[in-house]
């Protein structure tokens, strides 16, 4: 070949890369984002007003008649990868407007500071005071939770100088904008682009949502036989090691799922020892990839031990959404078709017995677990195996219906038949659907917000959350009614007794302190939310003993020196006999002025500083 000859296939080269749907998404989702982001500020409308919450609506409705005009435009030869790829970038910024929309005037993210979401802005604050992966309440124990997406926001919360708890909103907007995205981008590999388009995940908690975005096509892409060759080993281990350090609970509930495909992959494989040799570097990039997380983690259990307490929880889950494909929905009849497809097609489509081993290896799971849940009381968090079951049959009724059609279209119609425009008709609607049905579900309610539960309760949420000082956010409805934690209150008088660069080993009654202020911890309030390298019943152990010390000098001594380290700075809940914290009690007689600054703050609060 010439020089002449790569200068003329260069530009072509280039043109061809830029067509690619991939590439497509991705130049749309750029530009259309930021706009998408500022767009509420512009209309400056509440989200519980009617005008506010259907903005996003109005948007996608101008955004799907583009599209039915188009398809309706455009003949029937017309190649639709891609206006699958801009439609896709278009779809992941929607998602951006409809989820900023919903919490424009408040600077907390969804749920605000409660549960969960509480303990996750606990995380990126610890991030945001140091890079090392420790726990976000208790400070220098390596974290047990998988750090990589707290850790994100920690950092650029540090390098924007603005505080993680407000950053955290923008990051689980741009996080589930951005998984739509990469789900689009991953699956356009595997399988033709509009049903790539479609095959998207009904997103809960941000980091889950991108971790199950890029999981699932992973697994396929690394382990199955692809019709487009598997994965590079370094880019599949270095995704799937990023999955491990975003959410490991996917890798778990797959893990039998993925032994027994890659077993049937290596039974029919034409070079086994190659194929071999391939998973062996692909486990060898992933374990680089998350040693920043798992080694300190694991180095811990094996030197200190651990006490695993976060899976005692007797939650509700338990006992719901075993079968999520009965559920008489529309989502349920597409998980319906999924599961049928995957049966009927697990031998004449490479993608069936891929998707029928992850859920098999999560329903084995989900029992094997149940069984020891059992006997120990341990449940191994195996009632969150269904958020996983949901997409992979999700993902195969769409994948089955795709399978199918041609088939189907060639049996009952003939060319002249066939409406123009069908196939992007058919994602039009499929995406008005799933936006729709998206929207609905995270955008408050304009009436009556402190009756409703499930998502939209935690867009509300996010408007209810005191700030600081005791300011609601510029929406807050009258109902639901969060307490206020008096933090700033808390952090001045600390300040003012021991400076201002004081970072004081805490125990706080309420684990927002912690999501506002990286001060080191010295116990999580809730136990069953509490990480195994704590040791949280070793360390309220301790802390009954300290409560039951009688003497002031002896409880100011024990205090100093207790068996995790000195407690400077005690936060109480007073009521009319004792100052507690969770179950344990205190006296007042203990935290005389000889050794303590005592004052008494708004809500019950009582804060107590040792000298």
């Amino acid at each position: 070949m010439t020089q002449s000859d790569v200068r003329t296939d260069a530009p072509k080269t280039v043109r061809r890369s830029v067509r690619h749907p991939a590439v497509l998404a991705l130049l749309t989702w750029l530009p259309a984002t930021p706009v998408a982001m500022l767009l509420p500020t512009l209309a400056d409308r509440s989200p519980f007003s009617p005008q506010g919450a259907v903005l996003p609506v109005g948007a996608g409705g101008l955004l799907l008649a583009a599209g039915l005009a188009l398809a309706a435009a455009f003949p029937r030869r017309w190649h639709t990868d891609a206006p699958a790829g801009v439609a896709a970038g278009l779809l992941a910024a929607w998602v951006a407007l409809a989820l900023r929309n919903s919490l424009h005037g408040t600077p907390f993210g969804f749920a605000g500071l409660l549960g969960d979401e509480g303990r996750m802005s606990a995380m990126a604050t610890r991030y945001s005071a140091t890079a090392f992966p420790s726990d976000g309440i208790v400070a220098g124990v390596p974290t047990e939770y998988p750090p990589l997406f707290p850790w994100v926001v920690g950092r650029a919360s540090a390098l924007l100088d603005v505080d993680a708890w407000r950053v955290l909103g923008d990051a689980q907007i741009l996080t589930i904008s951005g998984a739509v995205l990469l789900t689009f981008m991953l699956w356009t590999r595997l399988v033709p682009a509009p049903a790539a388009l479609v095959a998207v995940a009904d997103p809960r908690k941000a980091h889950e949502v991108v971790a199950l975005a890029v999981f699932i096509p992973w697994v396929l892409g690394t382990f199955g036989r692809p019709p487009r060759g598997r994965l590079h080993w370094l880019p599949a281990g270095v995704l799937g090691g990023l999955v491990v350090a975003t959410y490991l609970g996917f890798v778990l509930w797959g893990a039998a799922g993925i032994v027994v495909l890659a077993a049937l992959t290596w039974r029919t494989s034409a070079n086994r020892r190659r194929y071999v040799l391939y998973l062996v570097k692909v486990v060898v990039v992933a374990a680089i990839t998350a040693s920043w997380y798992l080694v300190p983690y694991g180095w811990t259990l094996l030197t200190d031990g651990g006490q695993m307490v976060s899976d005692l929880f007797p939650a509700p889950a338990i006992t719901s959404r075993l079968f999520p494909f009965l559920a008489a929905t529309p989502l349920g009849l597409l998980q319906t078709i999924g599961l049928l497809g995957l049966v009927w097609y697990r031998r004449a489509a490479w993608w069936a017995t891929p998707l029928l081993c992850l859920v098999a290896g999560a329903y084995l799971y989900r029992a094997v677990a149940t069984a020891r849940y059992l006997v120990t009381g341990h449940t191994g968090l195996y009632y969150h195996t269904d958020r996983m079951i949901t997409v992979l049959l999700a993902i195969a009724g769409v994948l089955t219906i795709v399978h199918a059609a041609p088939g189907l279209i060639r049996r009952f119609a003939t060319r002249d038949t066939i409406p123009r425009g069908l196939t992007a008709t058919t994602v039009a609607v499929l995406i008005g659907w799933c936006g729709f049905t998206y929207w609905h579900a995270w955008t408050p309610p304009t009436t009556d917000p402190g009756g409703v539960g499930g998502t939209r309760r935690y867009a509300t949420l996010a408007h209810t959350e005191p700030r600081p000082n005791g300011a609601l956010p510029r929406y807050a409805p009258d109902e639901p009614v969060t307490t206020w934690f008096p933090v700033k209150p808390i952090r001045t008088v600390v300040e003012d007794v021991l400076g201002r660069d004081a970072a004081p080993r805490t125990l706080s009654y309420d684990e927002r302190l912690f999501a506002y202020l990286p001060w080191p911890g010295y116990i999580a309030v809730d136990r069953t939310a509490a990480s195994s390298t704590t040791h949280w019943d070793d360390r309220h152990a301790a802390l009954a003993a300290l409560a039951a010390i009688p003497t002031p000098d002896a409880f100011a001594a024990a205090a100093a020196n207790t068996r995790y380290g000195a407690i400077d700075v005690f936060i109480l809940h007073a009521d009319s006999t004792a100052w507690t914290w969770n179950d344990v009690h205190f006296r007042p007689a203990q935290f005389t002025p000889a050794h303590f600054t005592v004052r008494t703050l708004p809500n019950n609060t009582v804060l107590a500083i040792r000298h």
